[in-house]
């Protein structure tokens, strides 16, 4: 997303986001399969200035390409139509439509803006992009903490989106889109994407304790409301974007995945399947997995790390 600071470091990307807990982390190195060098979750957090200094110091972050994935409540992300202007002035366009959607002045985000590919078939066709805005003083606070007690800077500062785009892309089919759902304790991302770019995300409302509900008609009624949120999303998408055909739905590793999964089959009229880390990822000794809980919460980070190539 946004590139705020540039050194040489280490190769790879290290990439951080919250948690509930702390921080969650990963270190990744671009191979032909990609290397996680280390991954895992911390106790320190992102506010707190002794934490990171302790991070630094713990994982040689100051001599790593750092990259930090802002939570779902600290950004907001909008389609919308394309103005027909000159490339250096899309920006500003943006800008000028972003001031009655955001509930504070433009002038105090910061903006970022992401093509979604039109239809190559039908120039005519109205074409999106996707704009991020986040509050400069939030922006501004992380930039000062990471220069004034990690010894390094952030170099990116990115959304979970943009993050499940980049683990997608490895699981993609030639010439076809793939959906994909993930579920961690901040609730659920479904993401279409198709040639390693994002055509449309949405966040639900759903989190995986609810998933976990020991009551038997909780858990059935999250399961519910999930699939018919991914009917409509599939409805919808189709209906949007009839250029892309979608061909398969993967279900990113969480708690009650297989219950789900089972559910899911007898109500999508599409193939579904899932996926494992390791089935994108080589992962050093030093590389913590642990459970379903703690690998769906690795994944925004481990997706954020995955940058080489990439040019948002």
């Amino acid at each position: 997303m946004m590139r705020l600071f540039k050194q040489k470091k280490s190769p790879g990307w290290f990439a951080l986001r919250a948690s509930e807990k702390g921080t969650c982390v990963a270190h990744v190195i671009q191979n032909a399969k990609p290397t996680v060098a280390f991954s895992g979750a911390r106790q320190e957090s992102l506010k707190d200035n002794a934490g990171i200094k302790t991070m630094t110091a713990d994982l040689s972050m100051a001599s790593l390409n750092c990259s930090l994935l802002l939570a779902k409540n600290e950004y907001q992300l909008f389609q919308i139509e394309k103005p027909n202007v000159p490339v250096n002035e899309l920006k500003q366009a943006i800008s000028w439509k972003l001031k009655d959607m955001i509930d504070y002045p433009v002038e105090h985000a910061t903006i970022d803006v992401i093509d979604i590919p039109a239809d190559p078939n039908n120039s005519n066709r109205q074409s999106y992009v996707y704009a991020i805005a986040a509050r400069n003083e939030l922006i501004s606070d992380y930039m000062k903490r990471f220069i004034d007690f990690s010894g390094s800077g952030l170099e990116v500062i990115d959304i979970p989106e943009l993050a499940q785009r980049n683990v997608a892309a490895y699981l993609e089919q030639e010439g076809r889109g793939l959906a994909m759902l993930s579920i961690n304790s901040n609730g659920g991302l479904l993401t279409f994407t198709s040639a390693g770019e994002l055509y449309h995300a949405r966040q639900i409302e759903i989190d995986t304790k609810q998933m976990q509900s020991m009551d038997s008609e909780k858990k059935s009624s999250a399961f519910e409301r999930l699939s018919l949120e991914i009917q409509r999303s599939l409805d919808n998408f189709e209906r949007q974007f009839p250029y892309v055909t979608i061909n398969r739905l993967v279900l990113a590793p969480f708690m009650e995945r297989e219950d789900f999964y089972d559910y899911l089959k007898a109500y999508l009229y599409i193939q579904i399947d899932r996926f494992d880390l390791s089935d994108i990822f080589e992962f050093d000794s030093q590389a913590d997995l642990g459970d379903l809980a703690m690998q769906a919460s690795l994944l925004p980070v481990l997706g954020a790390a995955l940058r080489e190539g990439k040019s948002s």
